[in-house]
């Protein structure tokens, strides 16, 4: 394959990676001389025409969606006998690369990571209904800038009228990391099954341990349904009880125990990342694929301090600039109008001229004397 690629306009520079039926390449636009990553699917004599669909649907849901945390599509084609569509390159690691080579993450890190992801999806979900379906540590690039991009929009579905149409005899995504409603193959997903992979994902990162490793795709799915994997603190004790419960709840099995939009979501990573409990943890009898982690009575005061004491919003007034300015003015002329009105009770100034012409007339008086002696 690597041969007989040849886009016209483009340069090929090496694979960077490579799937099934599809592979990614880097290579050079040469009319903006600028460099770029195109993920190419091979025509196949026994190929699925719906491999075929997915990829056209994969490149126009990507180009709609126009956000800094987003691989931004910048063209797509058929060339000889494959589909191809060309995307912003990424320099740096996935967090599936980083986590492989190098264990579990920082909080901090993951933390950041998962506010960007947050913030991607909250946008894709309020402004186009889009649900990305393959939220994993492979599928989110960091840039060298620090900055996480979602890639892979493959399986992303759009919310309609009747919801999100999910093929009876397929099962879409990752079972490792999606939720048990996917799973089941039901009928309607929306952005809480996001959440779901999401929270997978920063177990991962957080921990270093894949979610039910070791099993099959089958048993894996199975376990998103009934099973549950150990709270992340027992894996990586550096880990916070607010990372815990982010996570637990994140992951609850009923959608309903999730969070209600990414708002909420974004707003307990914040919390947090500023050593804090989320606002509304699990309780103990409401199922999470991760197994509940108490949390210290300790923990639970600190939290309530640091938010105490945290400095108060600005209130605001609802007045315009022009309305403060026209208040401030108001002062300021009532206090001058209030000097001029009490000008008239000082006492007057003392008369001091017949002390003045006096003094003249002594001092011409001894001036003359001086004069003619």
């Amino acid at each position: 394959m690597t041969a007989q690629i040849h886009i016209p306009g483009y340069s090929m520079v090496n694979k960077i990676a490579e799937g099934g039926m599809a592979t990614v390449w880097k290579a050079c636009q040469e009319k903006l001389d600028r460099v770029v990553a195109i993920k190419v699917l091979l025509k196949q004599a026994d190929s699925d025409e719906q491999e075929y669909e997915r990829f056209i649907y994969e490149a126009r849901a990507a180009a709609t969606l126009i956000h800094p945390n987003i691989v931004q599509v910048i063209d797509a084609g058929e060339h000889d006998d494959f589909l191809y569509y060309v995307m912003e390159y990424v320099p740096g690691p996935t967090a599936g690369e980083l986590v492989d080579a190098n264990g579990a993450l920082p909080e901090a890190q993951v933390l950041q990571i998962g506010l960007e992801v947050s913030e991607a999806l909250d946008y894709a979900w309020r402004d186009h209904r889009v649900v990305h379906c393959d939220i994993k540590p492979d599928n989110l690039l960091l840039h060298r800038n620090g900055r996480t991009k979602i890639a892979d929009l493959g399986l992303a579905q759009v919310l309609g009228s009747d919801g999100v149409a999910i093929d009876d005899d397929m099962t879409l995504g990752t079972p490792n990391y999606f939720p048990p409603e996917q799973a089941l193959v039901e009928d309607t997903l929306d952005c809480r099954a996001d959440m779901y992979a999401l929270g997978a994902t920063l177990y991962h990162l957080g921990t270093g341990t894949l979610p039910f490793e070791g099993m099959d795709p089958d048993e894996a799915a199975s376990q998103q349904v009934h099973g549950q994997i150990i709270g992340p603190r027992e894996v990586n004790n550096r880990l916070s009880y607010g990372f815990c419960s982010l996570v637990e709840r994140l992951m609850a099995k009923d959608p309903q125990h999730r969070y209600d939009g990414w708002e909420d979501v974004m707003s307990d990573v914040m919390r947090v990342r500023e050593g804090q409990v989320i606002l509304a943890p699990l309780s103990s009898n409401i199922r999470s694929t991760v197994e509940h982690t108490r949390i210290p009575e300790s923990e639970t005061r600190k939290s309530v301090r640091q938010r105490s004491s945290a400095r108060p919003r600005q209130i605001r007034t609802g007045k315009s600039d022009s309305e403060r300015s026209a208040h401030k003015k108001i002062h300021v002329n009532a206090d001058a109008l209030s000097r001029s009105h009490m000008s008239h009770l000082r006492p007057p100034p003392p008369n001091i001229w017949p002390t003045v012409i006096l003094l003249g007339g002594i001092a011409a008086a001894l001036y003359g004397y001086t004069f003619f002696f």
